[in-house]
């Protein structure tokens, strides 16, 4: 059964999107200036991509993903400077939520066949259209691209397990922050909680208020509108014994 987000919950997930944007553009423009430093700044931008994700928000981690994306080409001066994340690490990010949420569902050698096709794809783009892979010249002669992308995807796979290792406990802080009651819940309510008002992940577009269960689907109907009408019913029978 898929829930209905709350107008709370609703208002969590935007302003998770709002903040992951933010956090990601800041890494991104971090990753321009210093650029001894720039794989690690995008990595930063990934994982902030991931935090809206982590609940199971992936609308929210999608625009937080475009709007960083698309805000980075007018901080960054060299617009082929930004590709990496955009064409990498922040598509990646969201690949790698979605299949961490689904883990029970997916095979594991599924996930890493599908992330492995789009690293060597990401690369085969970053290196023939973007000319973004950055070499020394002393070597660049001497490297072959299939060099590049055997060990591009060898290191990248690695990252890629880093980031669900950090994905995983960025998940159990963020719930414990989110937890919208003042008073410390006890394990019981922590279980309770968990069903009642977590996104079930089964629709991607829960944290924008579509595909609740408020309507019936045979009759169109409120469920409650239904059970008052039944009660109506059931009155009007029992005046008409009475009289």
């Amino acid at each position: 059964m898929r829930h209905k987000l709350s107008r709370q919950d609703t208002i969590y997930a935007v302003a998770l999107a709002g903040i992951s944007a933010a956090v990601a553009l800041l890494m991104v423009w971090l990753g321009v200036v210093v650029r001894f430093s720039t794989v690690a700044f995008f990595i930063a931008a990934s994982i902030a991509v991931m935090v809206p994700a982590s609940q199971k928000y992936y609308v929210s981690s999608v625009f937080a993903y475009l709007v960083s994306a698309g805000l980075s080409f007018l901080v960054a001066g060299d617009v082929f400077s930004v590709m990496g994340y955009v064409v990498y690490f922040g598509p990646m990010a969201i690949i790698t939520a979605v299949f961490f949420n689904h883990k029970d569902k997916v095979k594991w050698w599924i996930a890493l066949i599908v992330k492995v096709v789009y690293i060597n794809a990401a690369l085969a783009i970053l290196y023939f259209l973007c000319h973004n892979i950055v070499l020394d010249e002393s070597i660049i002669d001497k490297v072959q691209y299939w060099m590049i992308a055997l060990f591009g995807t060898v290191i990248l796979a690695s990252v890629d397990y880093m980031l669900q290792f950090i994905y995983r406990r960025a998940g159990v802080l963020l719930s414990r922050v989110l937890r919208k009651k003042g008073a410390k819940p006890t394990d019981s309510d922590i279980v309770e909680n968990d069903d009642e008002d977590a996104p079930s992940g089964e629709s991607p577009f829960e944290e924008w208020g579509v595909g609740g269960d408020d309507f019936d689907n045979d009759n169109g109907n409120a469920p409650d509108d239904d059970n008052d009408k039944n009660d109506d019913d059931s009155d009007d029978s029992n005046d008409d014994d009475l009289q």
